[in-house]
């Protein structure tokens, strides 16, 4: 289950110490970082998850924690290409993935989705989990667009 902590978008003062207005807050999307990088070890390419994890360390260098334009340029350039790594490798064209696909991994992930309740429709766990990767697309593009960092809480 990915980590449901929060983000915030957020403008920097020049204060020393700096100051922050938070523009907007993301109640889950620390979690969406999360799927990104096991999505990317499940398409088979874990040197792409560990420079998002390595991305993600290096916020933890400022007090508070927090992803400045150049981190967030690095993340949202890490994300790109997600989508067509997991075809042919983790699911058919339409993201979607196999029976037996859906039974190796389940129990093995931590964030894909594979309550068996969901009998068939855990086929989709993966189209799923895109969706975060897309919000935390938007939410890189907005702290972007607004000269902002992104604060972890």
């Amino acid at each position: 289950m990915m980590r449901r902590t929060p983000l915030y978008v957020a403008r920097t003062s020049d204060d020393d110490p700096p100051q922050f207005d938070v523009l907007e807050q993301y109640d889950i999307a620390y979690g969406f970082i999360e799927v990104a990088i096991e999505l990317w070890r499940l398409a088979g390419s874990p040197d792409r998850a560990k420079a998002i994890d390595d991305v993600i360390t290096s916020a933890y260098a400022f007090e508070p924690a927090r992803l400045e334009r150049d981190q967030l340029a690095a993340l949202r350039d890490l994300l790109e290409g997600l989508e067509q790594a997991l075809v042919g490798t983790l699911t058919d064209e339409h993201h979607m993935l196999s029976a037996a696909k859906v039974e190796e991994l389940r129990g093995h992930v931590k964030t894909l989705d594979f309550n068996e309740s969901y009998g068939a429709d855990a086929r989709r766990a993966v189209q799923d989990a895109l969706v975060y990767v897309d919000h935390l697309r938007n939410i890189l593009d907005e702290a972007l667009a607004a000269g902002a960092c992104i604060l972890f809480d």
